[in-house]
């Protein structure tokens, strides 16, 4: 039953996604819950089911597979297998809450020593060779920072996306997280970062390409370079910073800047009311926020 909600449910999601979706449910409920008649199935049964996964201290994989228990079930309701959904009589206080992690991310005023590193100046300049920047990764996260994208849509982006007519980079719903394709306006500190990506590149299809140029750049490598150089940031922190940034520093409307992260104004019945894109407002923005960085890589300050 379970394999059939998925073979259904995972239509239009992403790959990636639905491989986690279906391994959380190899691993962790088909050992318990997969050979019972689906209609002797008690709460308590799920119950006990995810114990094992509270056990481990994987709070955030319990939810979201309870989560994806509860579709299970709900599809075997509306197909007529059962009466009662078991996983949605589970109330609240039944599993321990995982602890909240903030996400990793530099304050506004770090971000002249995160540039003094990406230019290899300052205190980063007689590096140790654990510090020495990869010229494409150095390349990747500044396309990170002036784009507030995440590294998923950065490390796979192909040339074919970049429509210099509109100036404007095309990212494919398939590599968003919401599903829906998005356009960044290109700034000129952006240009300033392809001109460079284009003298590395040798297979011509990734704009930040492998070491062995067959492919595109590692999804870890700028985390792990801003990490081994003391940096307490993630590829994903770089948006916070942008996004404080935008709003400390340069004053930008909340709507414009949600928009340049990507994020949906209002609920899904404004969504499809208001369907503006803030294209003009959010170019202006993108470039006065490239303008600031590239002033701190020619005057360092």
């Amino acid at each position: 039953v379970a394999r059939s909600w998925f073979s259904r449910w995972s239509k239009g999601r992403s790959a990636k996604y639905a491989e986690q979706v279906i391994r959380n449910f190899e691993r962790w409920v088909f050992p318990k819950l997969g050979n019972i008649d689906i209609r002797q199935i008690k709460t308590a049964d799920v119950v006990a089911c995810l114990r094992t996964m509270e056990a481990h201290g994987i709070a955030d994989t319990l939810r979201k597979t309870k989560n994806s228990l509860n579709m299970a079930f709900a599809f075997a309701v509306g197909s007529g297998m059962i009466e009662v959904n078991p996983v949605a009589q589970i109330g609240t206080g039944i599993f321990e809450r995982g602890e909240t992690k903030n996400m990793t991310a530099l304050p506004p005023a770090e971000l002249p020593r995160l540039i003094d590193f990406l230019e290899q100046r300052n205190e980063f300049a007689n590096f140790s060779g654990r510090l020495k920047l990869h010229p494409v990764t150095r390349l990747t996260i500044y396309w990170l920072l002036l784009t507030m994208t995440r590294i998923q849509e950065t490390a796979l982006m192909e040339w074919s996306e970049i429509n210099l007519n509109s100036k404007v980079w095309n990212i494919p719903a398939e590599r968003k997280k919401e599903r829906r394709p998005h356009d960044v306006p290109l700034s000129t500190a952006m240009f300033w970062v392809l001109d460079q990506a284009r003298e590395l590149n040798v297979n011509g299809r990734y704009v930040f390409e492998s070491a062995n140029f067959q492919s595109h750049i590692n999804k870890e490598s700028p985390r792990v370079a801003m990490q081994r150089a003391g940096l307490a940031t993630t590829a994903h922190g770089l948006r916070s910073l942008a996004r404080t940034y935008l709003r400390e520093v340069l004053k930008v409307d909340n709507d414009v800047a949600e928009k340049l992260l990507a994020h949906s104004l209002g609920t899904k019945t404004q969504i499809a009311y208001n369907r503006a894109e803030l294209i003009a407002e959010r170019t202006v923005a993108l470039e006065r926020w490239g303008n600031d960085i590239l002033k701190l890589i020619k005057n360092g300050n």
